[in-house]
């Protein structure tokens, strides 16, 4: 699942405050009392997913279902703001997921939907949780996420994607995914350009015990990230790429 190359080269986002890694935010009381929202029923399903707002539709991933996008009909009115929200004070790109559940009905699409090749809608009427993308609840597979001290890194050839956090910098970075160069037990090497952003990426990532000062875990890797010169050093956690 690739992610469309306008993405790709949209490149850097730089946020103009503090920020905080792995942003959740929780829908406000007298939002969810709005008269405008469907109510629940016994039919209704909680779907896990990743969530985005796209230029003119809202879509939604499923966690067991990852190749397939679902138009998203937002019953709440919420969760626009709450994508806002989740990013604010944080570094982004452009379109980029988050990581939803969600109380709902899928239905199939009308022939509007289904022009803008969306088969599925999904229509919320609950929102449970609404948080960034991390390695803890992305449910889309990924090879590695690299931690270190204010940064962070997911490589993922499900999605098609290498992305770079440095959250001292207030700077996301977004690469295509390619595979690995070198690769063998002990050592993978991961390696993409932005000729947009001028920006080139290149991570290493070795089996071996590590553990950082902003880190409480130990883990069995270790990943040193190169980005136009500077050095990032830290942990990573192996995923699957299936």
């Amino acid at each position: 699942m690739k992610i469309p190359a306008f993405i790709v080269l949209s490149f850097v986002v730089l946020v103009q405050a503090g920020c905080k890694p792995e942003k959740k935010v929780t829908p406000e009381a007298t939002m969810q009392e709005d008269t405008t929202s469907t109510s629940i029923t016994s039919s209704d399903k909680t779907y896990r997913g990743l969530f985005v707002v796209g230029k003119k539709v809202l879509s939604f991933r499923r966690c067991d279902q990852p190749d397939k996008d679902l138009a998203v009909i937002d019953s709440t009115g919420q969760m626009k703001e709450l994508y806002k929200k989740v990013f604010l004070h944080s570094p982004a790109f452009p379109y980029e997921y988050v990581y939803v559940e969600v109380k709902g009905e899928i239905d199939p699409s009308d022939e509007l939907m289904k022009v803008k090749e969306f088969d599925s809608v999904l229509t919320v009427k609950k929102i449970v949780t609404f948080e960034q993308k991390n390695y803890l609840n992305s449910c889309i597979p990924y090879d590695f996420w690299g931690l270190g001290k204010d940064w962070s890194l997911q490589v993922s050839a499900r999605e098609g994607i290498i992305v770079f956090k440095d959250y001292s910098l207030l700077r996301a970075y977004v690469f295509e995914y390619f595979p690995p160069k070198d690769q063998n037990d002990d050592v993978v090497t991961y390696a993409s350009n932005n000729y947009a952003a001028q920006v080139s990426i290149k991570s290493v990532i070795r089996k071996e015990e590590c553990a950082g000062d902003s880190l409480k875990s130990e883990f069995q890797y270790s990943a040193s990230v190169l980005i136009n010169g500077r050095r990032y050093s830290g942990c990573a956690i192996k995923g699957s790429s299936k």
